[in-house]
């Protein structure tokens, strides 16, 4: 009896511990599941990503629709080529014999239509000669006077080229080697990158006291947008971090992604004291005095996910995100409202708390009680819980938008960059390119002629917008 005793105990250990690793397997099959099943909608991976198994989109993420026609609407400016008065040349095309009596024809002519036709002027460099004139004075002095500061040979390229070729690889991601080949093929002159690299280098220091003053503008901004991606910088990991608004952008790299960065002296984000808008990344919520915002697009994605495994919490919660978003249009929800919505949130995360899976403690091989494995749904609603009112700050708070898209649609072009010259050689040319991507896109922003404030900074007469 005590030896059957003792097998039915030994029996027992072993089942309990079968059906703790099965639960393990399961918990771990349902991960990797979940993993094979992401795509763009319900992850952060981005669409490129899918390759051509992406399905065609259905509908936008957020509701967009307005009621209007697709199209121009009424009153809208159109941007249609207009007559000029002075064209810059004139084609007469007329007769020389009557078609009906075959007469030389004479007499006066007389214009019955015109048309206009817009083209380029043939490419060539323009090349302005400086000569330096000496006056002898009437005591006898000789004076001579002195080439511009930025006239140092005997023969170079201008400023403008150089606006024009640093915009082709900052703003649109031309390698260098294309550059100079499209000016041999323009102009039968091959810019060449030592040219190039010099010229963006000089940039590079003129704009120190420029991006200094966007970061000042941010640090004061209602609201300012902050996210970060990976960049290959000398065959390592870097990144690149942002912080922007609709009006300025700001760039800096860092070696690190987190806490770091956001406290090294290149960051802005512990200055910013009004909304800062972001991800859920935990660094964000240790740094800095701000209040935070979540990324509405960013929770959809997840849910989303949890959606497509059958939770029906996220169903509820993914309506009540878009519900909100949709009420916020004509502005935040009125303070009397406001407790109706918090209490309807926490009745979803209440029902989230009885549908997802408790955590799993798993006993490690020396007897002690392991780290606890949550599901995905329970990871994510304990943010939702710990994280409240950053979900629903756009809800209630005027000015403040449901996603962190300024961020993702400035961050866009780095990783645009990145895709077609694989990586970064250096990091000065890395910390170069932040610097000038920066100028650039808050130049477009404020709707003024990149060229010409390229051109105006190298110059030393860039004139700050007030």
């Amino acid at each position: 009896m005590e030896e059957l005793i003792k097998e039915i105990s030994d029996l027992k250990a072993l089942v309990n511990r079968l059906l703790l690793r099965i639960e393990e397997l399961e918990a771990e099959n349902a991960d990797l599941r979940r993993q094979l099943g992401q795509n763009s909608s319900n992850s952060h991976k981005p669409p490129s990503s899918e390759g051509y198994s992406k399905k065609p989109v259905i509908k936008a993420a957020l509701p967009k629709s307005s009621g209007k026609k697709p199209g121009g609407q009424h009153g809208h400016t159109g941007k249609t080529l207009q007559f000029v008065e002075h064209p810059d040349e004139i084609h007469i095309h007329s007769a020389t014999h009557c078609g009906s009596c075959g007469l030389a024809l004479q007499g006066e002519a007389e214009v019955v239509a015109r048309r206009q036709v817009f083209d380029l002027p043939p490419t060539r460099l323009w090349v302005s000669q400086h000569e330096l004139v000496a006056h002898r004075c009437s005591c006898g002095h000789k004076q001579v006077g002195q080439f511009p500061a930025d006239v140092v040979a005997p023969v170079q390229y201008g400023n403008r080229i150089h606006a024009q070729s640093i915009m082709l690889n900052i703003d649109y991601r031309l390698p260098f080697s294309k550059i100079s080949q499209l000016w041999a093929d323009l102009t039968g002159y091959a810019y060449n990158r030592a040219t190039l690299t010099s010229a963006q280098s000089k940039l590079f220091e003129q704009l120190a006291p420029i991006e200094t003053q966007i970061k000042e503008q941010l640090k004061a901004a209602p609201v300012c947008h902050f996210d970060e991606t990976g960049l290959r910088i000398e065959g390592g990991l870097k990144w690149l971090h942002l912080a922007s608004n609709h009006l300025c952008t700001y760039f800096f790299v860092h070696d690190k992604r987190g806490q770091q960065a956001l406290l090294s002296e290149k960051s802005i984000f512990p200055e910013c004291v009004n909304w800062t808008v972001h991800d859920c990344w935990l660094s964000y919520f240790t740094v800095g005095k701000g209040r935070h915002s979540l990324c509405g697009a960013h929770l959809l994605r997840e849910l989303q996910a949890l959606i497509d495994q059958e939770r029906q919490w996220a169903k509820d919660m993914h309506e009540y995100l878009l519900e909100a978003y949709r009420s916020t249009r004509q502005g935040p929800i009125t303070a009397d409202q406001q407790a109706h919505w918090r209490s309807r949130y926490q009745q979803i995360c209440q029902q989230a708390d009885q549908e997802e899976h408790p955590p799993i403690y798993f006993i490690k091989s020396n007897g002690r009680l392991g780290r606890a494995k949550k599901t995905t749904g329970r990871n994510l609603l304990q943010r939702l819980i710990l994280h409240q009112e950053a979900v629903l700050a756009f809800a209630f708070e005027s000015g403040v938008p449901f996603t962190n898209n300024q961020a993702e649609r400035d961050l866009r072009a780095a990783k645009v960059k990145q895709k077609i010259s694989n990586c970064f050689r250096s990091i000065g040319g890395a910390t170069a390119y932040a610097r000038i991507a920066g100028f650039i896109s808050t130049i477009r922003k404020m709707n003024r002629n990149i060229i010409q404030n390229i051109e105006s900074v190298l110059q030393g007469s860039f004139q700050w917008a007030t």
